[in-house]
């Protein structure tokens, strides 16, 4: 073991010390959930990379128009910049429709806001108030995507059967989740059960989805940063989940400088796994763990395995 290593093993036995102690924490709360999500992706370069991947994988579908469902939309902020560059050119190009799902009133409604900025007669759009599970839509879809949304399911096997049976045609669904590792590992250790179970990541969608679809494909496991130096006690608390009390957040800040990737900083890697379920029935389940060539200057790395719950660091980005 390295002495980095040492110190991030000490660091983080001493805040599980702590938190055995301590009472169980708090949740964050729907009110300032966006707020402090907005601030955090600020701190990151991760959101534009996933907007670079999809951007690509959507545009390779080609054909004259593409239906989308955004599961766990949130403000919109991810589905603008996806839909704006689908877009772009052409004026006669594909027509795009777009429909989040969004449990949060106020986050919709900026979701309906942020794309009805765009301005292209190519494009429809509307948001459902809802968790995804209650959600009745009468139409099919080309994608239905879960980006960073997966996390707070259920049953994940049922949420991507349900998804499964709004495609239409070759279409597919889209999972984003983080992998286990650095800062996932303070996910884990802090962040309150939801609903009754945890939440999910990338190894546990995995497990799910093999177990109960005909195919997985992996085709690629997104590199991104994120640089909680000045991050505030709001954004510290969205980062692992939970209200910290002021002990707590002392020590989940010494781990997270024992875990940087620049010394004297709090700079901590955090991928995203994308897993792909294409529409299809009656078939063994099988996976597909290929790389996928991606456009040069992004942060991209092909995986020949999913990360799990040994990755050396990754980060929990909940919401979009």
């Amino acid at each position: 073991m390295s002495v980095g290593e040492a110190k991030s093993l000490d660091a983080f036995l001493a805040l599980r010390t702590a938190v055995m102690s301590s009472r169980p924490l708090d949740g964050l709360i729907p009110d300032t959930y966006a707020r402090d999500h907005e601030a955090f992706e600020a701190l990151s370069n991760q959101r534009a990379l996933i907007a670079d991947w999809l951007v690509d994988r959507l545009d390779s579908r080609g054909g004259s128009s593409l239906s989308i469902l955004s599961v766990g939309c949130g403000d919109g902020a991810l589905d603008t910049m996806i839909a704006e560059r689908m877009l772009a050119g052409d004026p006669d190009g594909p027509t795009l429709r777009y429909v989040g799902v969004e449990p949060l009133a106020a986050s919709a409604g900026r979701f309906r806001e942020r794309l009805g900025s765009i301005e292209s007669d190519r494009l429809s759009f509307d948001a459902v108030v809802a968790a995804f599970a209650e959600t009745c839509l009468d139409e099919t879809f080309d994608v239905v995507m879960f980006v960073h949304s997966m996390y707070y399911v259920p049953d994940v096997a049922e949420a991507a059967h349900a998804a499964s049976a709004l495609l239409g045609p070759g279409g597919e669904t889209i999972v984003l989740s983080a992998p286990r590792g650095a800062l996932n590992l303070l996910a884990g250790l802090l962040a309150p059960t939801i609903e009754g179970h945890r939440q999910w990541f990338s190894d546990d969608v995995l497990e799910a989805l093999v177990g109960s679809v005909a195919e997985v494909r992996f085709p690629a496991s997104i590199q991104a940063v994120v640089d909680l130096t000045e991050a505030t006690d709001d954004v510290l608390d969205f980062t692992v989940q939970a209200r910290l009390t002021p002990e707590l957040r002392l020590l989940v800040r010494r781990y997270l400088a024992a875990v940087s990737l620049v010394a004297g900083r709090s700079e901590v890697a955090h991928p995203v796994d994308a897993y792909v379920v294409p529409s299809s029935r009656g078939h063994a389940a099988s996976v597909m763990l290929s790389g996928r060539a991606h456009p040069a200057g992004t942060v991209l790395k092909d995986r020949q395995e999913p990360s799990g719950p040994r990755s050396a660091s990754s980060r929990l980005l909940p919401g979009r």
